[in-house]
C-alpha cells in the first residue's frame, strides 16, 4: 500500500491537513463530471440482449487485506496487542455475504504493526517473528533442507481464506532475515512518532544477498502453498517503485535499485520454471508498481528486462490510486499506462490493478454510498481495459471506531459492521453468475454493466447512478431483441443511504412479469442524503411451470466437501452441470456426486436443474 495509508491511521493529524484538502477540493470542483454537480439529467441506456462481448471476470469480488491476522487497533505501546477481526462473531456472515473471490495477502508485511516486537530493534526478536518462514543459513544446502522452514504463519492465512470460500493472492513481499543483504535493523528514527512505519527496517525490504539462495526458497514457499492450499498466484514485491524526494521514504519498500529488483524476480522465476509440473500450474510475475519513480524508469527497466531475458512473467500488477482523490480512488491515467506496459513488455501478461481506493486522510467519503458508486464505476472502466483482477483496499478499517469514515475499509471493526461500499460490492454479486458480458449503449459520462447467464435465460444490469444534487434524474432503460417465448420476470433493485441505515442490502423496489421482446423501464430519483443510489435490473425467463409455481421453490441442494481436491458430493441425486469462471462447461451428469480432481485449481459453479430443465440452484465450488 502507498505511503499516504499510514495518515489514516493518524486521526488528529488529519484534522491538521484539512485545509489542505479544502484547498484542493477547490481546485478540482471544475473537472468533475456534471453528473455529480446541481444539473437535471435525462440518462439513456439501450441493450440488445441478443448481443456478447466476451466473458467478463468478476473483479468486483476481488479485496485487499494485509491485515488479515494481525488484526486491528492502534499504538501497541500504548493500547497494547491488537484485536482480530477474525475471531469477531460477525466475520463469517458479513463474508458470506461479500463472496470475495480472490484476497491479496501479504507473506509479512505489516502497514499497522499488531505488537510491539514488529518494530523493535532487538534482532533475537525481530528473527521470531511468526512470518519468519525461512531460519536456514543463506546456502543452497541449507534452502533444500524441510527442517529449516516453518509455513505455519502463511498457511493460517490460507486456512482463513479457504474457511470462507476464497482464493489467496498472495504478495511475496518482505525479505527473510538470514536471506537479507541487510541485517542491522534501521527505522531512519521514525519508530517513536510514527509506529505505522515500523515495516521498513532495512531488513525486511532489502534486496538478498544471495540471488540463488534466494530464488531458491522463494521456489520452496510456492511449491508449498499451491501443493497444499492450491494457491496459484504469486507476486513478487510491493511498489518498489516509492522514490521520492523526501530521503525518509526513498524506496520505502524496496531499498535496491530496478535491476536488483530483475534479479530477484529472475531467480524466483527460474527455480519455477525448472518445475514444469509446477510453472504450469501457478502465475508469477509483479511488482505492484506505484508509479513513483522518476519517469517511471523503475517498471520501465524491469519490465524491459523480462523481455529481453524471456523470463516466465504471467501478470503485471500495479496501483492505480488516485491523484485527483475526489472520487473513487482510481486514476485511469495510471492505468492506461499500465496496459501499454503489458503490451509492449509482456503482451500475453495479465493485468492485475493490486491496490486502488481512497487514501487522503480527511476525506469524509469511506462512510459515503457516493464513494461506492464511483468504485462501481471505475470497475467498468476496468473491465473495459481488460484488467483481470481488482483487489480494493481494504475489507477492515485499521482501528476500532463508530465513524464510518475513520479509515478505508469496507467494514468498521470493533465489532465489524458494513459501510455503504460494502452493501454496493454485495448487490454487484448479482452479476456472478451472468458473466456474459452484453454491450452497453449509455450517455457519455455514465457508466453501466451488463451480463447474461450460459442458459440465456437471465439478463442483469448494474447502474451506478450518480447523486443528482438539489435536482432529480431520469433513467431510461431499453432492453432489446429479447428472445424468448415464455413470460419473464423483472425486478428492480435500489441501494440508497435510506436503504442502508435500515440494513437493507437487495432493496426491491419493483416487480413486474411481462412478455415480448423489449423491455423497457424509466425511473426517476432525487439524492437521498445527498447521495445517489445503484440501481439493479434483474430479467429472468419463466415457463408456464415457473409463473404458477416458482422453480426457487424446490429444497435446496447441500453440496459438501467445499473447498476439495477430490470428490463433493450433494443431499440428492440431481441433473447438474459444471462451469469454470469463464463460463465454458466442463461436464454434465445425474448424480449425487462429482469427481473434480481431474481438473485445475480454482472456482467453479454448480447449476442444477429440475426435471422440467429449470435451473434451480447455482453453487460456486472450490478445487484446491
Amino acid at each position: 500500500m502507498q505511503i499516504e495509508y499510514i495518515y489514516t491511521l493518524l486521526i488528529p493529524l488529519s484534522i491538521l491537513c484539512m485545509k489542505k484538502y479544502v484547498i484542493i477540493w477547490f481546485l478540482v470542483s471544475a473537472f468533475i463530471p456534471s453528473s455529480s454537480l446541481d444539473a437535471q439529467e435525462n440518462i439513456h441506456i439501450t441493450i440488445d440482449a441478443a448481443m456478447t462481448q466476451g466473458i467478463m471476470p468478476p473483479i468486483w469480488r476481488d479485496k485487499y487485506e494485509v491485515h488479515l491476522l494481525a488484526g486491528y487497533g492502534m499504538d501497541p505501546r500504548i493500547f497494547g496487542p491488537h484485536q482480530q477481526f477474525i475471531t469477531d462473531p460477525a466475520f463469517n456472515e458479513s463474508m458470506a455475504q461479500l463472496k470475495p473471490r480472490y484476497i491479496r495477502i501479504s507473506l509479512g508485511r505489516m502497514d499497522n504493526p499488531p505488537d510491539t516486537n514488529y518494530f523493535s530493534t532487538d534482532i533475537p526478536t525481530l528473527r521470531r517473528l511468526p512470518y519468519e518462514f525461512y531460519t536456514g543459513a543463506c546456502t543452497m544446502a541449507a534452502a533444500d533442507n524441510p527442517a529449516n522452514y516453518n509455513f505455519g504463519y502463511i498457511d493460517s492465512m490460507l486456512r482463513v481464506i479457504q474457511r470462507i470460500g476464497a482464493l489467496p493472492f498472495i504478495t511475496m513481499d518482505y525479505m527473510p532475515y538470514t536471506l537479507s543483504a541487510d541485517t542491522i535493523p534501521d527505522y531512519n528514527g521514525l519508530i517513536s512518532p510514527l509506529y505505522y512505519l515500523g515495516y521498513n527496517n532495512s531488513i525486511r525490504n532489502s534486496p538478498p544477498r544471495d540471488y540463488a539462495v534466494y530464488g531458491r526458497v522463494i521456489y520452496q514457499l510456492i511449491r508449498h502453498c499451491y501443493t497444499e492450499y492450491g494457491a496459484t498466484y504469486f507476486e513478487h514485491w510491493n511498489e518498489p517503485d516509492q522514490q521520492w524526494l523526501n530521503p525518509v521514504f526513498a524506496h520505502f519498500f524496496w531499498t535496491g535499485d530496478e535491476y536488483q529488483l530483475y534479479r530477484a524476480y529472475a531467480s524466483i522465476a527460474k527455480e519455477v520454471a525448472t518445475d514444469t509440473a509446477l510453472a504450469n500450474h501457478i502465475k508469477l510475475g509483479g511488482c505492484s508498481f506505484a508509479f513513483y519513480s522518476l519517469f517511471n524508469l523503475v517498471p520501465i527497466h524491469f519490465l524491459d528486462s523480462v523481455r529481453i531475458n524471456k523470463d516466465k512473467f504471467d501478470f503485471l500488477s500495479f496501483h492505480p490510486y488516485s491523484d485527483t482523490q475526489w472520487r473513487g480512488g482510481y486514476d485511469t491515467t495510471k492505468a492506461a499506462l499500465a496496459v501499454t506496459w503489458r503490451n509492449t513488455y509482456a503482451p500475453k501478461a495479465e493485468l492485475i490493478n493490486a491496490e486502488w481506493g481512497r487514501l487522503d486522510p480527511g476525506a469524509a467519503v469511506w462512510g459515503d454510498l457516493d464513494y461506492g458508486l464511483d468504485q462501481c464505476s471505475h470497475i467498468i472502466d476496468m473491465l473495459d481495459r481488460g484488467i483481470a483482477m481488482s483487489h480494493v483496499v481494504s475489507i477492515f478499517d485499521a482501528v476500532a471506531s463508530d465513524d464510518d469514515n475513520t479509515t478505508v475499509g469496507m467494514y468498521r471493526v470493533g465489532p465489524i459492521v458494513a459501510k455503504p461500499n460494502a452493501f454496493v460490492a454485495c448487490n454487484m454479486n448479482r452479476m456472478n453468475d451472468v458473466l456474459n458480458r452484453i454491450p452497453v449503449k449509455i450517455d457519455p459520462g455514465w457508466s453501466a454493466l451488463a451480463g447474461k447467464n450460459n442458459a440465456d435465460d437471465k439478463i442483469v444490469i448494474i447502474l451506478p447512478a450518480f447523486n443528482p444534487g438539489t435536482q432529480t434524474n431520469t433513467i431510461s432503460l431499453t432492453v432489446n431483441d429479447i428472445r424468448w417465448n415464455q413470460p419473464y420476470s423483472a425486478t428492480r433493485f435500489e441501494l440508497t443511504e435510506e436503504s442502508f441505515r435500515q440494513g437493507i442490502i437487495f432493496n426491491q423496489t419493483k416487480a413486474d412479469t411481462l412478455s415480448g421482446p423489449t423491455f423497457s423501464n424509466t425511473i426517476t430519483y432525487p439524492a437521498i442524503d445527498s447521495s445517489g443510489r445503484l440501481i439493479i435490473w434483474e430479467i429472468k425467463k419463466l415457463s408456464s411451470a415457473t409463473v404458477n409455481s416458482s422453480a426457487t421453490s424446490a429444497p435446496m441442494i447441500k453440496v459438501f466437501p467445499n473447498p476439495t481436491n477430490g470428490y463433493v458430493y450433494f443431499s440428492q441425486s440431481a441433473r447438474f452441470k459444471l462451469y469454470d469462471v469463464y463460463g465454458q462447461q466442463i461436464s454434465e451428469n445425474k448424480a449425487n456426486h462429482i469427481n473434480l480432481s481431474e481438473i485445475n485449481t480454482g472456482t467453479f459453479y454448480l447449476i442444477f436443474f429440475n426435471n422440467q430443465g429449470q435451473i434451480i440452484q447455482c453453487t460456486p465450488v472450490i478445487r484446491y
